[in-house]
């Protein structure tokens, strides 16, 4: 009796290659999840704007709010990492949107990186112009002055981008420009500005019509400058 040889199947390698990569990609993905967390707990509780109002909402484009044909045009140079440009903007901010509501004023909002020339500073004014790009230029500038006192040493740029998200942003579109430094030079060359400004030794500083304003007890006294080169009544602000 013959036997039946068991015919065998040839032996083929296993091809594991493509749950190699696969498992990689689940890797990185989890890896970038962990750290994107660990980023966000570091920075702590992000304080968002209570009232968040896009640019167009407030009559603004980009950096600039209110009419080209107001009578009065006020420049301020501020760096978000500066003290004294918080409490300027904390005494300053409601008469300023008053000014121009009322047709009296166009504001503009200039960097200067005085604080962190070459690092943070740069990076919050280079965020703020990547907020800009969607409408939430002054959204965001209310929201790094918030944060200032609790992040003021965490103003990483992975740091900027959870402040983005946590605005509501849209972070691949704002990430993208924050990586490509899409605002460096126009950040730049407005701080060039301002130190090329004759009598500008710091921020923040004010200009009504392009004349260096020097403060001597508060800030209001912008708000009476600006009356004043209206032709209006001053004293009146605080009051």
């Amino acid at each position: 009796m013959s036997k039946t040889k068991e015919r065998r199947r040839p032996y083929r390698k296993r091809d594991n290659s493509l749950w190699w990569i696969v498992g990689i990609a689940v890797g990185a993905t989890a890896l970038l999840i962990v750290l994107s967390n660990i980023s966000a707990g570091r920075l702590g509780d992000i304080i968002v704007p209570e009232t968040i109002l896009t640019d167009q909402e407030l009559g603004a484009d980009r950096n600039v709010r209110g009419s080209a044909d107001a009578p009065v045009e006020l420049v301020e140079f501020s760096d978000f990492r500066c003290p004294a440009c918080m409490d300027a903007n904390s005494v300053l901010s409601s008469y300023i949107s008053q000014l121009v509501d009322e047709g009296t004023a166009r504001f503009v909002h200039k960097h200067m990186l005085v604080i962190d020339r070459e690092n943070t500073s740069l990076n919050a004014a280079e965020a703020a112009e990547c907020a800009a790009d969607q409408g939430y230029y002054w959204a965001f500038h209310d929201m790094l002055f918030a944060n200032q006192p609790a992040q003021g040493t965490k103003w990483s740029r992975d740091a900027m981008k959870q402040y983005a998200k946590a605005l509501g942003l849209d972070t691949g579109a704002f990430n993208q420009c924050m990586d490509s430094q899409k605002y460096r030079e126009k950040v730049l060359a407005d701080s060039a500005e301002g130190y090329g400004t004759p009598g500008i030794t710091g921020t923040p500083s004010f200009l009504v019509n392009g004349t260096l304003l020097r403060l001597q007890r508060s800030y209001l006294e912008v708000v009476d400058a600006v009356q004043a080169a209206a032709g209006l009544s001053t004293g009146q602000a605080g009051q």
